[in-house]
């Protein structure tokens, strides 16, 4: 298991359950987050609103990983993400992949999010 595959399992366990306190120890200063076909969020306050909007419409039940890549200073990581849609109760499989950048710190500087998000509400 690659170093950086570990940071982002950590990172993925605090984000999820909401613990934003320590994202700097994740993230520089810098991050771009894209999700989909929204528009890209700058910086852990960006994430963090990302992250509250789409707890607003789903819950997410954790993923099955199907693919682990590493090259120089990039992971990627494919998988089929579990989410449950608050608005009707419905389960939704995603498939995903997720490109991360590190910078020379180790830290999150890019993280592109490659997933159909238009289920997560019932109609856009």
């Amino acid at each position: 298991m690659s170093a950086y595959f570990r940071i982002i399992q950590e990172m993925e366990s605090q984000v999820s359950t909401g613990r934003w306190d320590n994202l700097d120890q994740f993230f520089a200063k810098d991050l771009t987050y894209l999700v989909g076909h929204l528009d890209a969020k700058t910086g852990t306050e960006g994430l963090k609103q990302h992250m509250a909007w789409q707890n607003q419409l789903v819950e997410w039940k954790g993923h099955e990983i199907h693919l682990v890549a590493e090259k120089d200073n990039a992971l990627i990581i494919e998988v089929t993400s579990f989410f449950h849609r608050h608005e009707d109760g419905t389960d939704i499989k995603l498939p995903c992949t997720d490109i991360y950048r590190f910078n020379e710190n180790d830290k999150v500087f890019d993280w592109r999010v490659y997933a159909d998000i238009t289920p997560f509400k019932v109609n856009w």
